[in-house]
C-alpha cells in the first residue's frame, strides 16, 4: 500500500453517494494494518480522518464501525490488573520483617473467605489499610526511639502526629486518625499475639468520640444537589454523546460516563458493586422496560466470611433507561471492544474500569456540572435522601434502596432530608418501592 491507496480510499468516500456500498470491517482493518506497517502510528491519524468523512457521507451511526476498527488497533494489550490482595501481599515488605510472616498468614487465610473461631477475617481493602498503618507506626515508633509495643500515651501522639501530618506523612481528618489507631490495635493483636492494653483501648474510643463530635469531613450540604438532578445530568451526557457528528470512541466514552451517573444515582451502590456490572450476567434486560441486576457477595460490603452469601438483588422498571442501555450495549459499547462489561475501560481492550475511575469521572463531571465534587458514594446520600422525602414509607423505603437492614444507618449517614423534595420533582423517579423483593418505577 502507498500514500495513494489512502487517498483512494478517500476519493472513493468522497464520490460515492448515501446509498453507496459502505466499506466493511475486514476490508478496513485489513487497510489500517497494512498502512500502520508502512507509517506507523501517523496511519491512526490518517484513518481517523478517514472515519470522519465517512460519517458526512453516511451518518455517524452507519459508520460506526470505522471507529471499532480504529480502536482495536490503537489499544494495545496490557498486563492484567494487579488484584487487591496482590497489592496486600506487595505491601507487606514494607513491614518490620518479624511482623510479615503473621500478616502474611492471615491474608492467605481471609481469601479462603472462610469462618475461623476465634479469628476475624480481613477483607483485602481493610488489609491494605492496616498494613498501611502499621508501616507508619513503625515509622513513628523508630523516629521516636518508642518501642514497637503500643502504650497509650504513645498511640494518643501517634494519633496527634497524623492528624498534623508532621513528617513526611499528610495530615488527616479526626475520623482518619481514629482509624488509624484502631488499624495499628488491630494489626499489633495479629503480630503479638496476647496483646492487651485498656490505655490503648480508651486511647481508640477517644478519638472515634471525638471524630463522631466533628461530623464527616468529607460531607458537605453543598453535594446534595438531588438525585434527579444527577440522574438527568446522566441523560445529558447520553444525548451529547448521540448527537456527536462521529460514532467513535470519545462519543462511546461520553455515553458510558452518562450511564456512570444514571445507573449510579438509580442503583445507589458503592463503586466496587458498580464495577462488575456484565451485560447478560450482573445486568439483564428482560423486557424493554425492565432491569435486573445481580451483584455477588464479594462485591459488597460485607465482613469477609460473609462474602459467599447471597447476592444483591434488585429489579428496575425504567422504559428510558432501558432504551439508552439497549441502544449503548448496540452501537456504543462495541467501540470499545467486543466484551460485555457496562464500564468499559479506555486504556485496555476487554477490560472493566476500577472502582477508583467510578469515582474519579462521577466527581469530575458533577464538579464540572455543579461546581461541587460529588463522589460516587455520595450519590447514596443524594438518592436517600431524595427517597426520604419522596417516597410513601421515607426511611424505611431509602433503607431498602441502599440495601441496608437498619434504619438508623440510613438515617445517620444518608438521609439528610430538608425540604429537598420540595425543590425536586422526581417526575416517577422512585414511584414504588414494595417489600423485600424491591421493584423500583424509575
Amino acid at each position: 500500500m502507498t500514500a495513494n491507496d489512502h487517498l483512494r480510499l478517500l476519493a472513493d468516500i468522497r464520490s460515492a453517494t448515501p446509498g453507496s456500498p459502505i466499506p466493511g470491517r475486514a476490508e478496513l482493518s485489513a487497510h489500517l494494518r497494512q498502512r500502520i506497517g508502512e507509517v506507523g502510528d501517523k496511519a491512526l491519524a490518517e484513518f481517523a480522518h478517514v472515519q470522519r468523512v465517512a460519517s458526512e457521507m453516511w451518518g455517524a451511526e452507519r459508520a460506526s464501525h470505522f471507529g471499532k476498527v480504529l480502536r482495536s488497533h490503537r489499544v494495545t494489550p496490557k498486563a492484567p490488573r494487579k488484584t487487591a490482595w496482590t497489592r496486600a501481599e506487595e505491601a507487606l515488605r514494607h513491614l518490620p520483617a518479624p511482623w510479615r510472616q503473621p500478616v502474611a498468614h492471615h491474608i492467605a487465610l481471609s481469601r479462603q473467605g472462610k469462618r475461623v473461631k476465634g479469628r476475624t477475617l480481613w477483607s483485602a481493602a481493610y488489609t491494605q489499610s492496616v498494613i498501611s498503618a502499621l508501616k507508619r507506626w513503625a515509622d513513628k515508633c523508630a523516629s521516636d526511639g518508642f518501642d514497637l509495643t503500643p502504650t497509650g500515651t504513645a498511640l494518643d501522639a501517634f494519633a496527634r502526629h497524623v492528624v498534623t501530618g508532621t513528617g513526611s506523612g499528610h495530615p488527616v481528618t479526626t475520623r482518619s486518625a481514629a482509624d488509624y489507631v484502631e488499624r495499628v490495635l488491630s494489626g499489633i493483636a495479629l503480630v503479638q499475639p496476647g496483646f492487651s492494653s485498656a490505655a490503648c483501648d480508651f486511647v481508640v474510643a477517644d478519638w472515634r468520640e471525638g471524630a463522631a463530635a466533628e461530623g464527616p469531613g468529607t460531607k458537605t450540604g453543598a453535594q446534595l444537589v438531588g438525585a434527579s438532578t444527577i440522574y438527568n445530568l446522566g441523560f445529558q451526557h447520553i444525548g451529547e454523546a448521540r448527537a456527536r457528528p462521529m460514532r467513535g470512541l470519545h462519543a462511546a466514552r461520553q455515553f458510558r460516563n452518562g450511564l456512570i451517573l444514571a445507573i449510579g444515582t438509580a442503583l445507589p451502590q458503592r463503586a466496587r458493586a458498580l464495577s462488575c456490572l456484565v451485560f447478560d450476567s450482573t445486568l439483564t434486560l428482560p423486557d424493554a422496560k425492565t432491569i435486573q441486576v445481580c451483584i455477588p457477595a464479594a462485591m459488597l460490603k460485607l465482613p469477609e466470611d460473609r462474602k459467599q452469601g447471597a447476592p444483591f438483588e434488585r429489579t428496575f422498571r425504567n422504559a428510558p433507561l432501558a432504551a439508552v442501555l439497549l441502544e449503548y450495549r448496540q452501537s456504543f459499547r462495541p467501540i470499545f471492544d467486543d466484551g460485555r462489561a457496562l464500564f468499559p475501560s479506555v486504556n485496555s481492550q476487554n477490560a472493566a474500569i476500577s472502582e477508583a475511575q467510578i469515582g474519579r469521572l462521577t466527581g469530575d463531571m458533577t464538579e464540572k456540572a455543579f461546581g461541587v465534587r460529588i463522589p460516587i458514594h455520595r450519590l447514596r446520600d443524594n438518592a436517600a435522601t431524595e427517597a426520604s422525602e419522596t417516597l410513601a414509607g421515607g426511611g424505611r423505603a431509602a433503607t431498602s434502596l441502599l440495601g441496608h437492614n437498619s434504619p438508623a444507618t440510613v438515617a445517620r449517614h444518608y438521609d439528610h432530608s430538608e425540604g429537598v423534595g420540595a425543590a425536586h420533582d422526581f417526575g416517577g423517579f422512585l414511584a414504588s418501592h414494595q417489600g423485600t423483593g424491591v421493584e423500583l418505577d424509575i
